[in-house]
């Protein structure tokens, strides 16, 4: 599944986006360097949460450096202030960047 693809039916998928992130994560895990550039050589179009998620996570074609929330995403639920604040520390700089906060080990999948 292509970047651009991940984040369509991502946000198609509403509240249940995660399995479509975690499917486009364990595709671009296991293809190699040249498919790895195929799976996100198509821009993802403008601002949106699920857009700067999927951009955060990808190599940075050119496309990716326009992408980002336009407010603060964050991809689990953080309902209390101490989860958000910690999201917002140990997210990785590519996420934060974007205005998108995950855990650390976020493409870390096992």
């Amino acid at each position: 599944m292509k970047a651009v693809d991940a984040a369509r039916h991502a946000n198609a998928a509403r509240t249940r986006y995660q399995r479509v992130i975690n499917e486009f994560v364990d595709d671009f895990r296991r293809a190699s360097a040249e498919e790895r550039m195929a799976l996100v050589r198509d821009p993802v179009d403008g601002p949106g949460e699920i857009e700067g998620l999927v951009a955060a996570g990808t190599p940075t074609p050119e496309w990716v450096d326009g992408v980002g929330s336009p407010r603060p995403f964050f991809a689990f639920p953080a309902r209390s202030f101490a989860l958000r604040l910690r999201l917002m520390i140990e997210s990785p700089p590519a996420f934060r960047a974007r205005n998108t906060f995950v855990p650390a080990s976020y493409l870390s999948r096992a």
